[in-house]
């Protein structure tokens, strides 16, 4: 058998994806937005990739170059002609969804104003000229309802669906999986934000006098922060804080490590579990208990909000919960939650006709 090839960490995709682009483009990619997420800096580079293997293969005076050779000077020469023709080509030849022509779009302008304003070295960016795309609005929110949380938890505890050898494994990992899906559902964590989670983020104040000033949260460093060594208080349930605390006195009855600096979500070795691992885990319990496929991460993500904002009917909480900059992106979650109460609403319409 043919020895495994160990995959490529993110920091390694991102060198691997740079090191093929222009010389003048290199510092933007990790001094220049180190304050985000590595996921968002290799989709930074993607796009600024697939927007030079363009000019390469249809711009006049790109047509002899190659990208690793592109200097500053060529990127001068880029006019906002250039940019509408892209935008173009994207939608009528490759037929991409607005909503990737204006990230692709975007992530070129984000490479022009740093060049502009932080290098100095040109003066002018294309984009800012350019024809703007419009996103549609989306009222369509993918989620799993209270019910349907209920029978994805009960599967976790019960185990009932999985096949005899996943429930040889079952017991050793059911208190941690419980306590990682319900948090998901309980607080609206993205994947990377609990998968960093150490045993010293969680926080659990307890005053027995009186009981309003008792606190439990995460310490998460939140995706679009711009300081990514700031945390965020990330609030949670007394019923999350029961999952969590079972589950790191399982670990402790175990002998295992549940130090401060040790990782809050572990594999049985004593590793972090890994984003994928934590992906994998959440589809094996979907399919058995709902029978679906379309409920990834994020979709917990969206059912926490779809549920908040049903139940408290506040807006500005929920973008804080989130962690949302702009109050445009919480927006959908209040429309779709607000349509579909409208639909259940109208189905006695035929009483209200007068």
């Amino acid at each position: 058998m043919a020895p495994r090839i160990p995959a490529l960490s993110n920091a390694q995709k991102l060198n691997k994806i740079t090191a093929d682009l222009p010389e003048c483009t290199q510092q933007y990619f990790y001094s220049g937005t180190s304050g985000k997420s590595i996921l968002t800096r290799i989709s930074y580079a993607l796009d600024i990739r697939y927007f030079l293997d363009y000019l390469i293969a249809f711009a006049p005076s790109f047509l002899d170059k190659k990208v690793k050779e592109l200097s500053i000077d060529d990127f001068r020469q880029i006019e906002t002609s250039d940019i509408n023709d892209f935008i173009k080509w994207m939608a009528e030849s490759e037929h991409l969804s607005e909503r990737t022509r204006a990230r692709r779009r975007s992530s070129i302008s984000g490479l022009y104003e740093y060049l502009i304003n932080i290098e100095k070295r040109l003066e002018h960016n294309p984009v800012s000229g350019s024809a703007s795309i419009e996103i549609p609005e989306n009222d369509r929110v993918t989620y799993l309802n209270l019910e349907e949380q209920e029978k994805l938890l009960s599967c976790i505890k019960s185990g009932t669906g999985l096949t005899g050898r996943q429930l040889k494994y079952h017991e050793k990992y059911k208190k941690r999986d419980l306590a990682i899906i319900f948090l998901f559902l309980d607080t609206g964590l993205r994947i990377s934000e609990l998968q960093a989670l150490n045993v010293s983020d969680v926080v659990i104040y307890e005053d027995l006098i009186d009981d309003n000033k008792s606190e439990c949260y995460v310490l998460a460093v939140r995706k679009d922060r711009k300081n990514s060594l700031s945390t965020t208080k990330i609030y949670f349930s007394d019923e999350s804080k029961a999952y969590i605390q079972d589950y790191l006195d399982s670990r402790k009855g175990n002998g295992e490590d549940t130090s401060d600096n040790s990782p809050l979500f572990t594999t049985t070795t004593g590793k972090r579990l890994s984003i994928r691992e934590i992906q994998q885990m959440l589809k094996k319990y979907v399919a058995v208990s709902l029978n679906r496929n379309d409920i990834s991460i994020g979709k917990l993500r969206s059912s926490f909000a779809m549920e908040f904002y049903k139940h408290e009917k506040n807006i500005l909480i929920l973008q804080q919960r989130l962690g949302h900059k702009s109050i445009t992106a919480t927006n959908m979650y209040a429309r779709a939650s607000d349509r579909e109460e409208a639909v259940k609403d109208s189905r006695n319409w035929r009483q209200n006709k007068n």
